[in-house]
């Protein structure tokens, strides 16, 4: 399937010439799950990507589990909130990380305050350690997925994000880091500022999906991420009918390790 995307390439972080290591794909993507989105075509567009790793937000267990079953990719999931009551838990909604590689060490932790498990300010960060080859490749990197608080709930927000880095520099440690997700952030440079990570090359609009108008998701890059480039959908009524935000790919390389 056509992606119909728009590719941007950001400048090197560097002169000079840099000796990249393999690229790295990333994408991100808000499917809205509640709205019983076709995951069949949720798969097939993001197959088209050829991703290394997929983070995803307001997805179920079940829809996590169709997607990365089609897509043939190892996947862990975790528990945002029961919309309703814990006593369906098929309805609960989580986020999700994808990829085909090794998928090590995944973890989830809350990051708001005092929100209980069965509302939507229940805010969660979640992360794993992606390996591609053999773990004496050295070829690897952390992801964190995040969905910060929405809206007018700013200082909710920023709370949420300084909780994330802190947890995403300790599950990094000396790996490079990715941080992606919806981050609510339209307007507010606070939050990615805040971040661990860098935008190399700040995303078109991405939602709503259908007439998109503010840039609220993001794969945030390791500082020495080199050929980094950004694609999003046009959006427009094919794309609203997937979810109320349009995905995000990005690719990028890293300065090879010395032999």
């Amino acid at each position: 399937m056509d992606c119909g995307t728009r590719p941007r390439r950001a400048r090197f972080g560097q002169t000079g010439v840099v000796v990249a290591s393999g690229e790295w794909t990333v994408v991100t993507w808000n499917v809205h799950g509640s709205a019983g989105p076709d995951v069949r075509a949720l798969a097939a567009v993001l197959a088209n990507q050829a991703p290394d790793v997929i983070a995803l937000q307001e997805i179920r267990w079940h829809q996590a589990f169709l997607v990365s079953r089609r897509l043939h990719m190892r996947r862990t999931w975790a528990l945002k909130h029961f919309p309703l009551t814990p006593l369906l838990p098929w309805l609960a909604e989580g986020m999700a990380i994808l990829s085909p590689h090794q998928l090590a060490d995944p973890r989830a932790r809350i990051i708001s305050r005092g929100a209980s498990a069965w509302t939507f300010r229940r805010r969660i960060a979640q992360w794993a350690t992606i390996v591609r080859g053999r773990p004496a490749d050295h070829d690897e990197l952390v992801v964190c997925n995040a969905h910060l608080s929405p809206g007018d709930l700013a200082a909710e927000r920023r709370d949420e994000a300084r909780r994330l880095a802190e947890l995403c520099v300790r599950a990094a440690g000396s790996l490079p880091l990715v941080v992606a997700g919806d981050l609510n952030d339209a307007g507010d440079p606070a939050i990615i500022a805040a971040l661990p990570a860098i935008e190399a090359d700040v995303p078109p609009p991405t939602n709503p999906a259908g007439s998109p108008h503010q840039t609220i998701d993001h794969v945030l890059v390791p500082p020495d991420a080199v050929e980094v480039s950004t694609s999003v959908p046009a959006g427009g009524g094919r794309w609203a009918r997937f979810s109320d935000h349009l995905p995000v790919t990005v690719r990028f390389s890293r300065p090879a390790a010395p032999p």
